[in-house]
């Protein structure tokens, strides 16, 4: 285990309905770090940290492994990992590192008796096209474990070829034991523009076994979701910037692919704007970051903890900043203080411990767990 400090680098931010907005002095922090390349997702295309979902005991499960495929239980304790099955078959994925474990959530655990939501997007060979699934799953964590896939929760429509998939976002926030929110992305589907053709892509929704409502839509790639209390937040990419973090609200419309503050990639890309660096007619985020940052999970940091200031605000990862970004909220719709720490890792997803450690996975294969220092 590698165990190093690191202090806090702050980063240029820009704020939206947020005249409070200031710079807040970064945290120092204690990382502790475990190389975790055995559930990290390898592909021609590039590597993926694994999914994460914790225990109530504070062991982890971990979905990926080089065919980004399976689940894995990692114990804190003894620092060692077991393989727990297979969530995706081989015929509903290619080798692309897109095709992996997006999301895991638990709904119930019961002793040794876990049901599961897991995420991911799914290849329809017949087609030649995408969808984004979410099935749950039933884990008997025994000597031999037994990971068993039951009902359909949900699937997007339309069928995206794969040739232009992306943005599949895919993460799931749990209500209750029966219901969860799933966020979709745009899968960059060259229609998104169209509100009929776009079908469930970029939204919000609220799911079940029994069925989905949509929730919001308008949305790019929201990579990170947070309930607190009955406020639901997301964290979303823009395109070359305007990246944002929104408290989505029931039948509003947050924008894409009509307005963004951040920029059009080129002229070849799959969708361009129809307005830059603003956000005029939609609803507008509570905080946006030019250049991007590409977030990725929310958490909440526990209000009883050694985070001092930043206890009860949240914590967002990030891949192309290599930092964590902690977050005030002063109230629900205003964002405070904002502070960057470099952690030199590309953050896939995360965790908090009922002690306030963040979990975190990275691209690179490691484990974080980061603690204040």
């Amino acid at each position: 285990m590698e165990r190093r400090l690191i202090a806090g680098q702050c980063a240029l931010v820009l704020a939206v309905a947020c005249p409070s907005f200031a710079v807040a002095a970064p945290p120092s922090l204690t990382v502790e770090k475990i190389s975790t390349t055995k559930v990290q997702v390898v592909a021609p295309n590039g590597d993926r940290g694994a999914a994460l979902a914790q225990l109530r005991d504070g062991r982890l499960l971990l979905g990926g492994g080089e065919n980004g495929s399976n689940l894995y239980l990692y114990d804190r304790k003894s620092e060692s990992f077991s393989t727990l099955g297979r969530v995706i078959k081989s015929s509903e994925r290619i080798n692309d590192s897109r095709f992996a474990i997006t999301d895991i959530a638990i709904l119930n655990e019961s002793g040794n008796s876990l049901s599961l939501l897991i995420s991911f997007p799914e290849y329809n060979r017949t087609n030649s096209c995408v969808t984004l699934v979410l099935y749950r799953y039933s884990l008997a964590l025994s000597a031999k474990p037994q990971l068993t896939r039951g009902k359909q929760w949900f699937r997007s429509s339309p069928c995206v070829p794969v040739s232009a998939v992306q943005h599949a976002a895919g993460r799931i926030e749990v209500i209750d034991s029966k219901s969860a929110y799933l966020t979709t992305g745009d899968l960059g589907f060259p229609k998104i523009n169209n509100r009929s053709a776009r079908g469930t892509l970029g939204s919000i929704y609220k799911v079940s076994g029994n069925g989905s409502t949509r929730i919001s839509q308008g949305h790019r790639n929201p990579q990170g979701v947070l309930l607190i209390g009955s406020d639901l937040y997301i964290s979303e990419h823009g395109p070359r910037g305007g990246d944002e973090l929104n408290l989505v609200e029931q039948g509003k419309d947050y924008g894409w692919p009509f307005v963004t503050y951040g920029e059009p990639y080129g002229s070849g890309d799959y969708v361009r704007p129809s307005a830059t660096g603003a956000h005029d007619g939609f609803t507008k985020p509570l905080f946006y970051w030019v250049p991007s940052v590409a977030p990725t999970e929310l958490i909440q940091l526990p209000q009883n903890s050694a985070w001092g200031k930043w206890a009860g605000q949240i914590v967002m990862g990030t891949l192309r900043e290599n930092a964590l970004i902690f977050i005030e909220l002063t109230s629900t719709k205003v964002v405070g203080e904002v502070s960057n720490v470099n952690v030199s890792e590309r953050i896939r997803d995360l965790e908090v411990d009922s002690e306030g450690t963040i979990i975190a996975s990275t691209d690179s294969g490691e484990l974080l767990f980061i603690s204040p220092s």
